[in-house]
């Protein structure tokens, strides 16, 4: 006789950027502490032998997965929240069952709009064709920063924030929003679905990448993480993504791309059951350093070099290595008056200089000309 387990919906839990521990407290609960108790001592697989099976038969499209022999609960629902992290390509999972007898486990998954393994199957080699084209778009860049620069800039260009999906509760409302299929072929998606792209294509060329979710602006959210160099960075494509919904011409679209701790994760937390949180330590491939847009002090005429140089562009943001020239530049340039003995503001006398304040207290100065 099986004892099954309650179905949970587990991508809700993914698409809002919950934790998992009071979901496994609950879980706990329904579980039959005999047959779980015959599981572990019984049971012939490794956490690792049974992540490799759920994961490979969940990218699939399988939606009943049978183990020959017992596995425990405890590390069947490991395998299915691990594949939040460790598997981007697994896009379709709703709720879930495990139940288990004396000789055999199975999981059985719920799948986003009840579709069948056919159709996501279908769906899943729609998602492949997007990925290859593009995976092949952003391995055009010269050096790896010039790749994950692409790739960035692309998934910012296909895909639109996903506001319908980002506000509901119910998770056939939020659909695949949360996927990389969400931001590959429907692009639309909220932060999870960028995240999950990212890390799926990075992947795909090569990149150590990953994703990890928790708390910013006191908001639920989710971020990657890449390795370039023996270095991790942290980047943060939705948020890139949001400063171009705006109504000024000129919009700073890399003020998350490549950051270390001390500016990313001083105002972010993350949750506790994300698997690996690296350390990001170097600002070597940031963009505004391997741009040209980073200043280790406020100097006027370097400012104008620099407006004079990207003027076509419609402005500039430039990073300071800290926050007290940041404010000697917006004190000098903004409330004294300086930008207008720019050489751009003086030969287009036409033109108007703004600036947008720094909220995140990177020592970013965003200068539009308009």
């Amino acid at each position: 006789m099986k004892k099954a387990l309650f179905p949970m919906l587990a991508a809700a839990l993914m698409l809002s950027g919950c934790g998992f521990s009071d979901i496994k407290e609950a879980i706990s609960e329904k579980v039959d502490e005999k047959i779980e108790a015959h599981s572990i001592e019984k049971s012939s697989y490794t956490q690792e032998q049974v992540n490799e099976k759920i994961y490979k038969e969940l990218a699939e499209c399988k939606r009943k997965i049978v183990f020959d022999g017992v596995v425990s609960t405890e590390m069947v629902q490991n395998a299915v929240y691990g594949a939040r992290y460790d598997r981007p390509d697994v896009f379709w999972t709703g709720g879930f069952t495990v139940s288990t007898d004396y000789s055999t486990t199975t999981l059985e998954c719920d799948s986003i709009h009840d579709l069948d393994e056919k159709t996501l199957a279908e769906m899943k080699a729609d998602m492949d064709r997007s990925l290859d084209k593009v995976v092949k778009e952003a391995s055009e860049g010269a050096a790896d920063f010039d790749k994950l620069l692409l790739l960035h800039d692309k998934l910012i260009e296909i895909c639109d924030y996903d506001y319908d999906a980002a506000k509901a509760t119910d998770s056939e409302n939020i659909g695949f929003a949360g996927s990389s299929y969400g931001c590959l072929v429907e692009h639309k998606a909220v932060c999870e679905g960028y995240a999950q792209a990212f890390s799926l294509a990075a992947q795909k060329m090569g990149f150590e990448c990953g994703m990890v979710c928790g708390m910013a602006r006191n908001e639920k959210h989710a971020w990657n993480y890449v390795k370039i160099d023996g270095e991790y960075y942290w980047l943060d494509v939705t948020w890139d993504e949001n400063a171009t919904e705006s109504e000024f011409a000129y919009v700073p679209m890399h003020k998350y791309f490549m950051l270390d701790d001390s500016r990313l994760m001083k105002d972010r937390t993350v949750e506790e059951d994300v698997p690996f949180v690296p350390v990001c330590s170097s600002m070597d491939e940031n963009y505004y350093v391997k741009s040209g847009l980073y200043l280790e002090s406020y100097s006027f005429d370097q400012v104008n070099s620099l407006l004079n140089e990207h003027y076509e562009d419609g402005g500039l943001d430039i990073m300071f290595a800290n926050m007290d020239s940041y404010d000697e530049a917006v004190e000098d340039l903004m409330k004294n008056g300086s930008i207008w003995n720019t050489d751009v503001m003086k030969n287009n006398v036409d033109k108007k200089p703004g600036y947008f304040p720094d909220e995140d207290k990177f020592g970013i100065l965003t200068i539009s000309i308009e």
